[in-house]
């Protein structure tokens, strides 16, 4: 099973020189009213400008990871990091119990976009952390790279859920098949560029995203696109109490 939701779903609010698009997820799926879908509690396509400020304020009950692809933001939270991030040096906040930070781009620097992905946690008040992760490259090309994951996942940034996030580079011509899902969900989503699947001649764009159930898609670049793949398990515990997850 497949279930398409294109970029027209996606609910935008703009603030000044931030901007964010959020995904439907599970709303969009038949017979449920998640907002979310499993260990995905929300998920934005955010763009932040030069000059954008977001203040301090707090996340309780989340996973954050800050997924960016262009761009420079600068981060500061209540565990003394006070550091710039960008495509080849990542950040996880593991929230638990309670983690303030605020995050912002410097005049004069490029407009940052990127992925701000709220991960539910298998329980509630866990010790609170930040973790950062160094890649060698900005993008992995034509090859799935799992960046986070479980604790038994062996991935560089750990979430504290069932969940594991992929993400790839496709050029234009190349094909390759959506992971493996071993009877879990698998949710992808297109940040940019163009694919074909072609085991239905279906055509997803940028902002498109699609749910997968015991299936394994072929993936056909029609121009250079970059795409994040999520494995969920929707019989995993995972709690719903997150300030921004529920």
């Amino acid at each position: 099973m497949i279930h398409i939701s294109r970029s027209n779903k996606r609910h935008k609010v703009s603030r000044g020189p931030f901007t964010s698009r959020f995904l439907p997820l599970g709303r969009t799926a038949p017979d449920t009213q998640d907002h979310g879908i499993a260990q995905i509690g929300r998920l934005e396509h955010a763009t932040l400008e030069a000059g954008a400020l977001v203040p301090m304020h707090l996340h309780q009950n989340e996973e954050i990871l800050s997924y960016l692809r262009k761009g420079t933001m600068h981060h500061k939270d209540s565990d003394q990091n006070d550091v710039p991030i960008h495509n080849k040096h990542l950040m996880l906040m593991n929230a638990g119990s309670g983690i303030h930070h605020e995050e912002g781009v410097q005049e004069g620097n490029e407009t940052v976009e990127m992925l701000q992905i709220f991960i539910r946690p298998k329980a509630d008040d866990l010790e609170p952390k930040v973790q950062f992760h160094d890649l060698d490259v900005g993008y992995s090309l034509n090859e799935w790279r799992l960046l986070a994951g479980h604790d038994r996942s062996g991935a560089p940034m750990l979430f504290r859920s069932e969940v594991l996030f992929h993400d790839l580079h496709l050029q234009e011509g190349n094909s390759i098949q959506s992971l493996e899902l071993n009877e879990l969900v698998g949710f992808m989503y297109l940040f940019s560029g163009s694919v074909t699947i072609e085991d239905n001649g279906e055509i997803l764009e940028e902002g498109d995203s699609i749910i997968i159930k015991d299936e394994r898609l072929t993936l056909t670049g029609n121009e250079d696109s970059n795409i994040v793949f999520f494995v969920l398990d929707e019989t995993a515990p995972y709690s719903r109490n997150g300030l921004y997850t529920k």
